[in-house]
């Protein structure tokens, strides 16, 4: 059964308009092997913000068979995009404690996302049962976040992700569970949504937008997936922002002095 854990990234996801995946390279691609988005929740440039990754996976050649399987992502945020390690206490749990402890093996308050992956086995039969759940949570690391994926019907089965940052770019690597096929002798994800609210302690914010918002009116958020058969597709995101209003300038008002000259009434 997989229980993988997704990536990252980046609430509650607002309005985002997408979303095209551009041809695959490598193997043969025929249609867009995933659908979906990721944005923020924030709209203001410079803004703390959270932020949600909602996909799902099909197959394009035959919808009826489970999807091809994804084993790596990678998802590029615009430039200005600032992540913050320090704004949330971190987890340090080896993966063999978080495999045997799961969400208890990291401090509570460095938990900073939440979400659910199903997964596709491809059965017809009722065991094992083709679709199965596993919930997830992100905690935060050193520069990364840790995934600890637990599966709905056996507990007691975890794996552990790690979403490495590289200036704006954020990597998974996924474990590969055998499987049976077609299109391929593994178990893919049928759908993966993950939630981050916005986090900020101590002026810092896990998450901040670009310090501009482009003409266009929203940002662009690119995102990977290679998929076993060497397939790699691009999925584009548009994430709606606004500038900064500047404010309005104050005005004084000007008061007229209206006191009379007493010496001109005078009268000697």
């Amino acid at each position: 059964m997989d229980i993988r854990s997704p990536l990252a990234l980046v609430g509650t996801a607002i309005v985002a308009t997408v979303f095209a995946a551009t041809p695959g390279t490598g193997a043969a691609a025929t249609g867009a092997r995933q659908s979906g988005s990721v944005t923020w929740t924030a709209t203001a440039p410079g803004a703390a913000t959270g932020s949600a990754f909602h996909v799902e996976f099909t197959n394009p050649e035959n919808p009826g068979q489970k999807p091809h399987t994804v084993n790596r992502i990678v998802v590029h945020y615009p430039a200005g995009t600032v992540f913050d390690s320090n704004a949330a206490p971190q987890c340090h749990a080896s993966d063999a404690q978080l495999q045997v402890q799961g969400d208890s093996a990291c401090p509570a308050d460095s938990k900073v996302g939440s979400g659910l992956a199903v997964s596709d086995t491809g059965s017809s039969g009722p065991f094992p049962p083709r679709y199965t759940e596993s919930t997830i949570s992100q905690f935060n690391g050193d520069h990364e976040l840790i995934g600890v994926g637990t599966n709905k019907d056996i507990p007691a089965i975890k794996t552990v992700t790690h979403t490495k940052f590289n200036g704006t770019t954020a990597s998974t690597d996924f474990p590969t569970f055998p499987g049976m096929g077609p299109p391929d002798n593994y178990t893919p994800l049928k759908s993966l949504k993950v939630d981050f609210p916005r986090r900020v302690q101590n002026g810092h914010a896990t998450v901040r937008t670009p310090p501009t918002c482009p003409k266009s009116g929203y940002w662009t958020i690119t995102t990977d997936f290679t998929y076993v058969d060497g397939v790699t597709q691009t999925l584009e995101s548009h994430s709606p922002c606004h500038a900064k209003s500047l404010p309005k300038p104050h005005r004084h008002k000007r008061h007229r002095n209206h006191r009379h000259n007493r010496d001109w009434h005078r009268v000697d």
